[in-house]
């Protein structure tokens, strides 16, 4: 018997719960032993690359076939360089086990665990986090998750989000996806199906995916229902597995969980080798090659529905928000750090979102006595409605009484009729 067909060895180490408004989730580490080093993550380097800011590529591979290739910027608020593999193999009988296992209701997060046995035995040994959380079937970019282009393509979902005015990174966990299948193998009548799941308010079943590169993770199983999630406007329950993180010195190490709070788990030693979260590639591996997964032109309101969901910065906004709705009573109370990047980038979202009466509300963001930036949002958000007559006065006067002609309010003002 081949030693990925064994049963690993799994000891759960530790539990966590994430609490906040906007984002929850479950999360367990847990030790894996006795494993198949069949799902991994590669490092390689284009030795013909002078640049060393260009030359390092991770290629998450699943029983030797590419599932998605980054080129790092060796920045971690710098954006990389994302393409996809070559799509998941159809004789992953594996996968297809650990997907089949899920589909049907488990009790805990560990009932889970227990269920994805055929997956965790192709992780090579060491400690990994499994969690339970909902996703958005979106890139972090504002793109529907599997509208994507072929080739390498700047991911903002590869780098934090860094606030330079607050000196701060926004916090933002694994919430976003990147497709592993190709689009050829889009089913309508899938989606339809999950739809009406949906409507008729059965939950789905979770999708599993690994969180390979910062808030991304690549989907294995579930691309018909994430479609479905973003028809409906609603996000996606995920299984989400990924690596664990550690942090400290000598022995005293902490794990970082996904939604950055630090633990110290009793018990826990963590052997250097351990800590090593990519494997190296053969020295004379050349530079790696995107695969052609996304050749379909996608409706409309696949497009559209991207819009409902946060990208990377505002759900780090979200996450310090901390709140059910914006109101400018919320956005006076947030702690001064979260002040100049946080209260724009909330009253953008916010009112983009379905029900939400724009118009009232960036209005009560556009007196004088808001912060600029926060002002300047609340313009932009006006300036999109066009038509209406109270706007055109709030302009008007606006360009009346500012003289100052490299004012970003006068341009944004000086724009509203084309």
């Amino acid at each position: 018997m081949a030693l990925w067909q064994k049963k690993p060895k799994v000891k759960i180490s530790a539990r966590h719960t994430t609490v906040g408004t906007w984002f929850s989730g479950e999360h367990l580490l847990f030790e894996v032993r006795d494993s198949a080093k069949k799902l991994v993550m590669e490092l390689s380097r284009d030795r013909a690359q002078s640049d060393p800011m260009l030359d390092t590529y991770l290629t998450l591979t699943l029983k030797g076939q590419p599932l998605a290739f980054i080129q790092t910027s060796g920045c971690p608020t710098c954006q990389s360089l994302l393409a996809a593999g070559y799509g998941l193999r159809s004789d992953c009988l594996e996968l297809r086990k650990a997907a089949d296992a899920i589909a049907a209701p488990f009790a805990d997060l560990e009932d889970a665990l227990e269920r994805l046995a055929p997956v965790t035995g192709l992780l090579a040994p060491g400690y990994y986090t499994l969690s339970l959380a909902d996703c958005f079937p979106t890139d972090g970019s504002g793109h529907f998750f599997w509208d994507i282009p072929n080739g390498f393509t700047s991911s903002p979902a590869t780098a934090e989000t860094y606030d330079p005015e607050s000196y701060s990174v926004l916090p933002v966990f694994p919430r976003f996806l990147y497709p592993s299948q190709s689009t050829g193998k889009y089913d309508p009548r899938q989606v339809e199906a999950y739809r009406r799941q949906l409507r008729e308010g059965k939950p789905l079943p979770p999708a599993f995916a690994y969180c390979a590169f910062a808030y991304l993770s690549i989907l294995l199983d579930g691309h018909h229902r994430a479609c479905a999630c973003a028809l409906e406007g609603v996000s996606l329950p995920c299984l989400l597995l990924s690596s664990a993180r550690f942090a400290g010195r000598d022995g005293d190490w902490k794990v970082v969980w996904p939604d950055e709070e630090r633990e110290t788990v009793p018990g826990v030693s963590i052997p250097l080798e351990q800590m090593h979260r990519c494997f190296p590639a053969s020295p004379s591996a050349p530079p790696p090659v995107p695969g052609e997964l996304f050749r379909r032109q996608w409706e409309p309101e696949y497009r559209r529905a991207a819009a409902r969901y946060p990208d990377t910065v505002e759900a780090g906004a979200l996450a310090l928000y901390g709140r059910e709705a914006l109101t400018p009573e919320g956005i006076q109370a947030l702690p001064e750090p979260e002040g100049s990047l946080v209260p724009p980038v909330l009253l953008s979202y916010f009112c983009r979102q379905p029900g939400t009466d724009a118009k009232k509300l960036a209005l009560s963001f556009a007196g004088k006595d808001v912060p600029p930036k926060l002002r300047e949002a609340a313009f932009r958000v006006l300036a999109s409605i066009q038509g209406d007559p109270e706007i055109e006065d709030l302009f008007v006067d606006y360009l009346v009484e500012c003289e100052q002609r490299d004012d970003p309010l006068r341009r944004i003002a000086d724009g509203y009729w084309g």
